[in-house]
């Protein structure tokens, strides 16, 4: 089963939602749903941030992606995990 297209599906739903939630709190004067929809806004660009090596070693068919991952979601809210994991989703291994 391929996760991907079910994934980017999610992501898409959640973008529309914020959008029809500010959208909709803005034409009706609700800034209650204007805020939610500017947290889940801020939630997808911050989730979108903080997965960035786990990506990128996706899209690089990098061989250590499971070590990547696993670095990324446990210790990517700090600096240098995420950026360690980065480190690891970008070497390449036809160099030496």
């Amino acid at each position: 089963m391929n996760l991907l297209p079910l994934l980017r599906n999610l992501l898409f739903a959640l973008l529309a939602l914020a959008i029809l939630l500010w959208c909709y709190g803005s034409w009706q004067n609700r800034p209650e749903l204007v805020n939610a929809a500017v947290w889940l806004g801020d939630g997808l660009a911050m989730a979108g941030a903080y997965l960035v090596p786990t990506a990128t070693a996706l899209l690089v068919k990098s061989p250590r992606l499971k070590t990547v991952a696993l670095l990324n979601v446990l210790g990517g809210w700090l600096i240098l995990p995420w950026l360690l994991a980065m480190g690891l989703a970008l070497k390449r291994d036809d160099l030496a």
